[in-house]
């Protein structure tokens, strides 16, 4: 990837928004159904591509604390990931999507409003994988 040209990068990153946007969409319809505004998809986007840098550093974490145990991989760890990136996308709601008066969202309802496009990001992930795994060898 160092060598890959500013085109190849710029292919990459509209690739990761365009796998994004699907998460942001739904996050956006249901924080609008939560505090009744709809917020700009720009802001549930940023906070859907923040819980995803969020994620993979607590992910590493998580990894370097798990090491040698039972949880370190495998599905118990797919587990794990899967409720640490719930985690990852509720902080985000509650910083970047408030409502309308400006109070952030109870931790509660972010969660709540969270869990759909989490399923949603990783459905899309494992059908990328399932997809992507017996064209690669």
């Amino acid at each position: 990837m160092q060598s890959a040209g500013p085109l190849l990068w710029l292919l990459g990153m509209a690739a990761l928004v365009a796998a994004l946007a699907p998460g942001a969409w739904l996050l956006r319809a249901l924080v609008a159904r939560v505090v009744g505004a709809r917020p700009a998809f720009g802001a549930a986007l940023w906070s859907v591509v923040f819980a995803l840098i969020v994620w993979a550093m607590l992910a590493v974490i998580a990894l370097m604390l798990s090491r040698g145990s039972a949880v370190g991989s495998g599905a118990p760890f797919l587990a794990l990931a899967m409720v640490l990136s719930w985690c990852a996308l509720s902080l985000s709601v509650r910083l970047y999507l408030p409502d309308p008066a400006g109070l952030k969202l109870p931790w509660p309802r972010a969660l709540w409003v969270s869990l759909a496009p989490v399923l949603l990001l990783w459905a899309e992930l494992l059908a990328a994988w399932w997809w992507l795994m017996p064209r690669i060898d």
